[in-house]
């Protein structure tokens, strides 16, 4: 999985592509811990290059989600392809997360 890191106004984002899943994730958690250390608070995760999510992929975005909530951040999704949408949905995120289309409008609001 390749990690791309930049900013938008207030948000960092987090361009994922590849495979999220139990031997990519903790790649994943330790790029989120250093985000959370460097102060950040709102956080887009652009997953448009992501091509699959497991369950060990979905626990590390909760996990940022509710550090990001303990300290009156937030957590949005932009670009989620039809298979990880799939998953989303499965999984509720969909319901618990705001989904945009795109970067410009994750940012906007």
């Amino acid at each position: 999985m390749k990690i791309i890191q930049s900013q938008h106004g207030d948000f960092t984002v987090l361009a994922l592509a590849g495979e999220l899943d139990a031997v990519t994730s903790p790649a994943f958690e330790s790029e989120a811990d250093k985000l959370l250390e460097s102060g950040a608070r709102f956080v887009v995760l652009d997953l448009s290059e992501l091509t699959f999510v497991s369950s060990a992929g979905l626990r590390g975005m909760l996990a940022l989600a509710k550090q990001l909530r303990a300290i009156q951040g937030e957590l949005r999704f932009v670009g989620l392809q039809q298979n990880v949408m799939e998953v989303f949905t499965l999984a509720g995120f969909h319901r618990l997360f705001p989904t945009f289309s795109d970067i410009a409008g994750a940012t906007a609001s």
